[in-house]
């Protein structure tokens, strides 16, 4: 009852906010965007206010218009394709008319605005590794998934069962050590899986930050290896109306995917809605068809909201729901070929299926949130609440009944206050957390019924100089996990426990400017990770190893202790950036076979494997340098490593990437401002994933393998708004490959051979 009755207080104290907020005055914000150079008026240029979340787009006369805005500082953005963004903090108090003036841009690099830290800044301002990924680059990719669109950023990864589950990995941890929170609600599904992904439509990302290192001081638990946080769309700004319409086409497994939104501003009262579908084959590898891969996505979310000078209210209520068929590999002895559930080498027509067969998983995630930022004078508080079900039913024998079907329903709230301004040194002081109920409906049992409670109360500070910025925080964590017992035919599958996890959690950091060009910032975090229910009470056996797994109710909770030491170069034909970590991690939690220990069931003998602990160390970093020799030739390369070692085993930790190389090459075919297609590109891309070979004792080596990507596209300029194609071949060559953190590697099937991929995104404005 302590997070519920936390959650009734916080709920009246905004009440009271809002009615004291309601008398503040409003302001407006009005101006012109040039082009630095020509002078000429830039239409369609963004106008983003990100503490409010609202902006407004230049019209055909480069002119713009906010209002209901506080009269205060405020951080503004403001972008546009072919330039440098731009990020400025202006004094409501002192303007209301304010022009900017844009740089045409030869190199990819923008002033970006962080928002997933514990201030809203510049990214070169806070101390944290932090890698922003816009829309466009996410589209492009022409991914099944949303993490797998993700891959090639430099430090993450994915492991994947197949095109339709990916769960990320941010150097060298993933599982239950990444927080995925998506618009600032905390996204909690049945992450501890293996085969368990990511409940969100990549449709509805706008933008990605991605955090690098420990996250804890800001997102609790589990925030040890980082986190993916995703936000949505800015909203029109009053007045408008708009849609948009994107759509894929993808060759390999016949993929079908569309997407509808709509979304508008009437006088600060807004809206959304969108509606996804996906559809797909099995999927192809350069030898064979996979079996049984195939899958079907649909996904609805609406959004109505209210902007006020005082802020802005947000509600959102999503359901995504998914139907994935899992391949087992089971291989006639003759011909090497797949077998279905009953044996037999599929025909024709029931391998290239989109009907899944047995084994196959249904998953819904439903979600209800409160989004809200209010504005107090020269403070702010931000209070997000959320509400959500996931619901995992498991067949692995008839289409029927599932042998596991698990709901888990979630309560999750966070609070942050920001005093104000003193002599550029700004605080935050907040509290968040969480009830969780997990429910068994199914007749097999891989965890049991349990109830978490997690809350934090934490502090952050940013002093900031002309050169300089400080940060640093603090917090406190306490969680209680109640397990129920589960008793079935007199036989105790498992016990009931009680267990509390309490623990503190820090960061310091600093940003300096070195140069005009050179910046350079360091941090030292403090992250924790609670040992989770898998850990603490598994008891029976895993199918996708063939081991009997064995909780342990003794674990500790993990600690780890990160340095990170990043530097970047910036010029107008260079871009360098060099990232460095070291993660000491205290108690890290993993399995081991004990003396050799089994458990015969049904006349077979399976080996046992305890969940321990000890130290481990991660190390490695990001390299990532872009070229322009000329003014339309773009040549970025990037170069990720991480070196994991079980320091309590002496041997390597599992599931590690091995050293990626991206390369891209992309010319740009000129255009001049007024032309209906802007930055037509040709594009050729490199990935090459060299060999692992420190592996630990459950895995195989992997060879090192390069793929070749090209594509073309281009933004269509549409009056106002910009709209998208593209085509994109992945895998040219159809080279045969094994990722090293695919779990298709274990039953011998390849990564998924030459796909030829079509995209489009076409807004539309109603209004």
């Amino acid at each position: 009852m302590r997070n519920v009755t936390i959650a009734k207080y916080m709920l009246m104290t905004i009440m009271l906010v809002l009615s004291i907020s309601e008398s503040i005055q409003a302001q407006t914000l009005q101006g012109i965007v040039i082009d630095d150079q020509s002078k000429e008026v830039l239409p369609g240029a963004t106008i983003y206010i990100p503490d409010l979340r609202t902006g407004a787009v230049t019209d055909l006369n480069g002119k713009y218009f906010l209002n209901n805005l506080p009269k205060r500082k405020l951080l503004i953005q403001v972008r546009l394709i072919g330039y440098s963004t731009l990020s400025q903090t202006i004094d409501l108090n002192l303007t209301t008319v304010k022009d900017f003036s844009l740089r045409v841009s030869i190199i990819e690099k923008n002033e970006i605005v962080v928002t997933g830290s514990a201030f809203t800044t510049d990214a070169k301002r806070t101390s944290v590794a932090i890698t922003p990924v816009d829309k466009i680059k996410i589209l492009s990719t022409a991914s099944d998934n949303l993490v797998q669109s993700l891959s090639n950023i430099p430090g993450i990864s994915t492991i994947s069962t197949g095109n339709s589950i990916s769960k990320p990995v941010i150097r060298g941890l993933g599982y239950n050590r990444v927080v995925v929170v998506n618009e600032g609600i905390r996204q909690e599904g049945q992450q501890w899986g293996d085969e368990h992904g990511l409940e969100i439509d990549q449709y509805s990302a706008d933008r990605i930050e991605i955090l690098k290192g420990p996250s804890s001081l800001l997102y609790g638990s589990d925030a040890l290896g980082g986190v993916i946080n995703i936000l949505e769309p800015i909203l029109p700004s009053p007045g408008k109306i708009r849609a948009e319409i994107n759509s894929q086409f993808s060759s390999n497994n016949s993929l079908s995917s569309n997407s509808v939104m709509t979304e508008g501003n009437a006088h600060g009262f807004t809206w959304r809605a969108r509606a996804s579908y996906k559809n797909a084959a099995p999927y192809k590898t350069p030898i064979e068809t996979v079996y049984n891969s195939a899958y079907e996505e649909k996904s609805v979310d609406a959004l109505l909201g209210l902007h006020r000078q005082w802020g802005y209210s947000h509600i959102h209520a999503s359901k995504w729901y998914n139907t994935i068929g899992i391949t087992e590999g089971e291989r006639d002895s003759l011909s090497g070929k797949m077998l279905d559930e009953n044996g037999n080498v599929p025909t024709e027509n029931k391998l290239h299926s989109r009907s899944v067969s047995v084994p196959f998983q249904d998953v819904s995630h439903s979600k209800i949130s409160a989004v809200n930022n209010f504005i107090i004078g020269k403070s702010q508080l931000r209070f997000n609440i959320g509400v959500q079900q996931n619901n995992r039913k498991e067949f692995s024998v008839t289409k029927e009944s599932p042998e596991i079907s698990l709901k888990l329903n979630t309560v999750s709230y966070d609070l942050k206050y920001y005093l104000p301004e003193v002599n550029n040194l700004e605080t935050a002081i907040g509290i968040s957390g969480m009830r969780q109920l997990n429910e068994n409906l199914g007749r097999e049992f891989l965890i049991p019924d349990y109830q978490l409670d997690d809350i934090g109360i934490f502090s952050s500070l940013r002093k900031s100089f002309d050169l300089t910025t400080l940060n640093a925080g603090l917090r406190y964590d306490h969680r209680t996990i109640n397990s129920e017992e589960l008793n079935i035919d007199s036989l105790i599958l498992f016990d009931s426990f009680n267990r509390n996890y309490s623990s503190i959690s820090a960061s310091v950091g600093v940003t300096h400017k070195l140069s005009q060009k050179v910046d350079l910032k360091a941090n030292l975090g403090r992250g924790f990770r609670s040992p989770n229910i898998p850990e603490l009470a598994s008891n029976g056996i895993h199918e996708g190893t063939q081991r009997f797994e064995k909780g342990n109710k003794n674990l500790k909770s993990e600690t780890s202790l990160q340095f990170d030491l990043g530097i970047s170069y910036d010029s107008k034909s260079v871009e360098l950036s060099l990232n460095l970590f070291l993660n000491n991690i205290d108690n890290f939690i993993y399995s081991r076979n004990i003396d050799g220990e089994t458990m015969a069931i049904d006349g077979i003998d399976y080996p046992v494997y305890s969940y321990i602990q000890g130290q481990s160390t991660l190390k490695g970093g990001e390299f990532t340098l872009d070229i322009h020799p000329i003014k339309n030739l773009h040549f970025e390369n990037s170069l990720s490593y991480v070196h994991g070692q079980n320091e309590a085993g002496n041997e390597p930790l599992t599931l590690i990437p091995p050293m990626k190389i991206v390369n891209e090459l992309k010319f740009e075919i000129p255009s001049k401002n007024g032309r209906r297609l802007q930055e037509p590109y040709l594009k050729l891309e490199l990935v090459s994933s060299l060999s692992q070979n420190r592996i630990d004792q459950f895995e195989t080596k992997t060879k090192g393998y390069s793929l070749v990507n090209i594509g073309i596209g281009s933004h269509i300029r549409m009056d106002e708004q910009t709209a998208l194609f593209f085509i994109r071949i992945s895998n040219l060559l159809n080279t045969s490959y094994f990722d090293h953190l695919s779990r298709m590697k274990e039953i011998g099937v390849n990564g998924p051979g030459r796909s030829i991929s079509l995209g489009l995104m076409v807004p539309i404005g109603i209004k």
